[in-house]
């Protein structure tokens, strides 16, 4: 009878090896946790270039108000959308552009446009992301009627 008990007791605990999942929820975290991370940061990159944008337009916008008055000169509107575009940090140069690129764009041109171009590089770098940091071109354009 002993013989038939043991036998009973070794079918048991192979059936259990067959059935044990203690590592499973490690090997599912394994191929899981590398996507999460990568759409996590992929958020937060996009959230951060976004802002970037929204703030060279508010800049753009800043400095196409200052343009508008007849008396302003080049020189004013870009200091305005440099002290517009503080509170954000970019990693190159900012590149601004007056059009009509005159020193005083609005001087005897009443009712006519003036627009104020923004364009910077940034750098996207996503944790994960196969290809790298990726560099792309960001712009901002405001434009308002010369007064």
């Amino acid at each position: 009878m002993s013989v038939l008990i043991d036998r009973g007791t070794a079918a048991r605990r192979r059936r259990g090896r067959l059935t044990d999942e203690s590592g499973v929820v490690a090997v599912e975290l394994a191929f899981v946790l590398p996507i999460l991370v990568l759409l996590l940061f992929g958020i937060i990159e996009f959230a951060v270039t976004y802002n970037r944008v929204q703030a060279l337009h508010a800049a753009a916008r800043e400095g196409a108000r200052v343009a508008s008055q007849p008396y302003a000169t080049s020189a004013e509107i870009k200091d305005r959308v440099q002290d517009a575009l503080e509170p954000v940090s970019f990693p190159t140069a900012v590149n601004i552009a007056v059009s009509p690129g005159t020193s005083q764009p609005c001087n005897l041109r009443t009712g006519e446009r003036v627009t104020v171009s923004i364009t910077v590089d940034d750098e996207i770098d996503i944790p994960l992301w196969p290809g790298g940091p990726m560099t792309v071109g960001l712009e901002g354009k405001g434009e308002f009627r010369c007064e």
